[in-house]
């Protein structure tokens, strides 16, 4: 497994998204090749723009530089970033030349752009994209509150993991991007009752300024199949 920390652009005089993402794919790719393997094997991205305004240029970039045939699971985010010069900061997760396969499930809802609800490589390791409170088949957003959209997010989760072999005890580590940190209690009940008693992966969660489809939450995970 390769793990490239958060890239971003090193020449910040370029003050456009397109250019500084296409800076950071650029040297994402070099890092890859020194790591002994290339975007086709890319697993997972997580990506943070300063203003989610500028996503269809971070698209842009996305959709000149991924693998059209092996796209992986992505997660996109509106955030501070470490200085107001960066516009965009782009971390990957990738395996090294191994069998990694695409999962897909029509129980859970789509994946929204070009990227993949899960991959699960040879030895068990799944990676499941951000999932939020898409009805299935119809992709329309469940409900207003965060109470039906965090129930809607752990369905298509649980039914992502079920087509890869993997159940809820199987998660290993999980990562909840919020709308407003003060549905924490909320969705922190919701998952205590998901993931249920005993042994609960790993967690991070964050509050960012906005998530796709205008969602309340989002959340993502890594499970380990049997």
């Amino acid at each position: 497994m390769v793990y490239l920390s958060g890239q971003v652009a090193a020449d910040t005089s370029d003050a456009t998204v397109l250019g500084q993402s296409k800076q950071i794919f650029d040297a994402i790719d070099e890092l890859l090749a020194i790591a002994g393997t290339d975007k086709s094997r890319v697993l997972s991205v997580s990506a943070w723009l300063t203003d989610m305004g500028e996503f269809a240029d971070f698209n842009s970039a996305w959709d000149d530089w991924v693998d059209m045939e092996n796209k992986p699971t992505r997660a996109c985010v509106e955030s501070k970033l470490a200085k107001p010069e960066y516009l965009v900061e782009v971390a990957v997760t990738a395996a090294l030349p191994s069998m990694a396969g695409i999962i897909s499930t029509d129980k859970a809802a789509a994946a929204v752009g070009p990227y993949n609800q899960a991959i699960r490589l040879a030895d068990g390791m799944v990676f499941v994209s951000g999932c939020i409170g898409l009805k299935p088949g119809s992709g329309e957003m469940v409900g207003d509150t965060i109470e039906v959209q965090t129930a809607q997010a752990l369905s298509n989760m649980r039914e992502i993991l079920a087509a890869a072999g993997a159940a809820p005890s199987d998660v290993v580590k999980t990562m909840i991007l919020l709308e407003d940190i003060s549905d924490f209690a909320e969705v922190n009940t919701m998952y205590k009752d998901f993931f249920g008693e005993g042994r609960v992966p790993a967690r991070s969660t964050f509050a960012v300024k906005s998530l796709p489809k205008g969602a309340k939450v989002e959340i993502e995970c890594m499970a380990v199949a049997p």
